[in-house]
């Protein structure tokens, strides 16, 4: 949860272990602990929801409301709607790279070339994803410096990390990827 969008995705295994108050890495059975992972990810995948459907309708009711809010409380509404904003796509995003890793075990295992597709399939939409949560944080970040802070470790990122987040995405989409669907 603390790097959300800016933990690195991987092609193949780490082999690190998540720690407490550190980096993630690829370590799903440490995220989920006693939670099987289909569980662990529909639970996350229901935050986010609920997350993003507040923040629609917060959005939806305050529509127009700006030129009656004064300037200070206009501009501390909006900055509570970047950390809630922030908030869902960690939640989403922790879904989304427990389903990229799961889907690439199961990549190891599969010999038929359609399950290898399909399969393949689904990381290419965990990458676009994931690739597309780490540009939204990004651009929250790039106005709000609270975002990716926490105090006993500083800065978990900054936005050059959210930038390689991209790049590594996009690297595993042109790269990766192919090699996975050419040794179907």
């Amino acid at each position: 949860m603390q790097l959300g969008p800016a933990n690195l995705l991987w092609g193949e295994p780490t082999g690190y272990r998540a720690t407490m108050v550190g980096f993630p890495y690829d370590d799903l059975d440490g995220w989920r602990q006693v939670y099987p992972p289909a569980v662990f990810i529909a639970q996350f995948d229901k935050v986010a929801d609920g997350f993003d459907q507040a923040l629609a309708s917060i959005r939806t009711r305050i529509a127009g409301l700006q030129a009656n809010v004064g300037s200070t409380r206009w501009a501390a509404l909006a900055a509570e709607l970047r950390v809630a904003e922030a908030a869902a796509l960690h939640f989403r995003s922790t879904a989304n790279q427990a389903r990229f890793v799961q889907t690439r075990q199961s990549l190891t295992g599969a010999t038929s070339p359609a399950d290898r597709e399909s399969l393949t399939q689904q990381l290419e939409s965990c990458l676009r994803r994931e690739l597309d949560l780490a540009v939204r944080l990004h651009a929250l970040q790039s106005v709000d410096s609270r975002l990716g802070f926490e105090a006993s470790n500083q800065y978990y990122y900054v936005p050059l990390d959210l930038a390689e987040k991209v790049l590594n995405c996009q690297d595993l989409l042109d790269r990766w990827l192919p090699a996975q669907r050419k040794s179907a």
